[in-house]
């Protein structure tokens, strides 16, 4: 330092509290080492705990009284074997998983399964893993493409995927995979580790070979939620609109209906001395169902015999059932919103446009894309064991072939249009518009500009065949 500025300082800051110079790096006092963090917490007497603090309901204890795995009404066990019932039975429920499982796990272009197995290694680690895990696929109970859509139904059916891959007796590989249901997994504490148990199992499931994945996890429920579970209040009420609407049918196909007008019967009629016989209200009811029994007999005839006095009117009902389908419908949108489905997937299209599909439809593949990755999650979980019990140093990953974009026209002329504008702005705004252009893309801007410049500064080559300009400008022999 200038020994001018130091005399200066001096006289200015006389003790040791003048300034010194910082280092032009960041700030540290805001940094905290480990030890620092434990001495402050002992200096306030509340030393940093050694493990978990909190308590969940796994954890168990007679204060914990609510349990999270009910469902409105419902226990765990008993909503979710609904759900699957409601798959079976009900055209949209099947529908709408059906839909959601083909948009995760489409086929190839050619018609072969779409999903694929990708390693991660060394060129040789590879082709070792790629042969033991053809090895491993071949022994399994099913095919890797169903084996992805049973675990994308379970996602949507139960809330959860659970797969055991077990391994051989010398633990040389794995043996085959299990797949357990959602609903027979509990989650209990044994202290800070979490254990999976089994309904009816003695021992919990062995955390190197078992993984519970949760889809829809709520709260302190870990065990996941049924992504269909919201529409089964509504499933419930299409079944009672449904035989509503049949008993209508029933009524309607027997044509009209028919309004009697009976007298009353005497008492000589009905065999009574008084109407406080014990046999006059028995009696009166075998009068009117006797009409009803004649009317109802000789409906198709289209002519009925009765005694003077009794009347008989008829009340068409295509007039009065036009509200059914209204309350039908409502309903219906009601079960395709809680199913994760779109009504134009369930065949109403009276109300869809395409501007409004563009906006609705990415909802819906991403519906699929979740479930996808919960299901790929414990098959991958089973790849990786296998390998690494086999001593291959190798990670391998499922890829999966993305359903066709309905909009690609569309797609690919937006997107000419925007690179139309960004021509211009660039002309406009110069470097600066074309690096923010690249970053909004996903490029790297700088090198995007790097790359640029290093395009105009290279000289054209001459068209193959061309002429040299410089012989054009000499003159012709005369």
């Amino acid at each position: 330092m200038n020994p001018a500025v130091q005399r200066l300082l001096a006289e200015k800051y006389p003790r040791d509290d003048a300034p010194r110079a910082r280092s032009p790096t960041a700030d540290r006092s805001a940094l905290v080492t480990p030890q620092r963090l434990l001495a402050r917490a002992a200096a306030a007497n509340r030393p940093m705990p050694k493990g978990r603090v909190s308590r969940t309901l796994a954890d168990g204890g007679w204060t914990w009284f609510w349990s999270p795995s009910v469902f409105g009404s419902r226990g765990r066990r008993e909503a979710i074997q609904l759900c699957r019932e409601a798959t079976v039975t009900n055209a949209d429920a099947s529908g709408a998983m059906q839909d959601l499982v083909a948009l995760a796990n489409p086929p190839a272009p050619d018609g072969t399964p779409g999903v694929r197995v990708e390693f991660e290694g060394s060129p040789s680690a590879v082709v070792r893993a790629e042969r033991e895990t053809t090895r491993f696929l071949d022994r399994l109970h099913l095919p890797l493409h169903e084996l992805v859509n049973q675990q994308v139904r379970e996602a949507y059916q139960a809330g959860g995927c659970a797969v055991e891959a077990f391994p051989n007796r010398s633990r040389t590989g794995v043996a085959g995979i299990e797949l357990l249901t959602a609903e027979e997994i509990s989650l209990r504490r044994s202290g800070d580790v979490r254990e999976y148990w089994q309904d009816g199992n003695a021992q919990p499931m062995h955390p190197d070979t078992f993984l519970y994945t949760p889809y829809g996890a709520r709260g302190t429920d870990e065990l996941g939620t049924p992504a269909m579970i919201a529409a089964l209040t509504e499933i419930e009420r299409q079944a009672a609109i449904t035989l509503g609407i049949d008993k209508v049918i029933r009524l309607i196909a027997q044509g009209v209906f028919l309004e009697v007008g009976v007298p009353k019967p005497t008492l000589k009629e009905l065999g009574v001395e008084s109407e406080q016989d014990p046999y006059y209200q028995e009696a009166v009811a075998d009068h009117y169902a006797a009409y009803l029994d004649t009317i109802t007999q000789t409906r198709d005839l289209g002519v009925a015999a009765v005694e003077d006095g009794a009347s008989i009117k008829s009340v068409p009902l295509t007039g009065n059932v036009g509200g059914l389908s209204d309350l039908e419908e409502m309903n219906a949108l009601k079960v395709w919103s809680g199913l994760l489905t779109l009504p134009f997937m369930r065949g109403k299209m009276d109300s869809t446009t395409q501007a409004l599909a563009q906006v609705v439809y990415p909802i819906q593949l991403a519906h699929s894309a979740n479930l996808r990755q919960t299901a790929a999650r414990g098959i991958v979980f089973a790849l990786n064991l296998n390998l690494r019990l086999a001593g291959i140093p190798a990670k391998a990953s499922l890829a999966f072939q993305e359903p066709p974009n309905p909009f690609r026209k569309d797609h690919a002329e937006a997107a000419l249009a925007q690179a139309q504008v960004d021509e211009k702005y660039s002309v406009l705004y110069g470097d600066s518009y074309l690096e923010w252009a690249a970053e909004r893309d996903g490029f790297d801007g700088k090198k995007v500009l790097r790359d640029r410049k290093k395009r105009a500064a290279q000289v054209p080559n001459p068209p193959p065949g061309g002429d040299d300009p410089e012989q054009d400008d000499e003159p012709a022999d005369e």
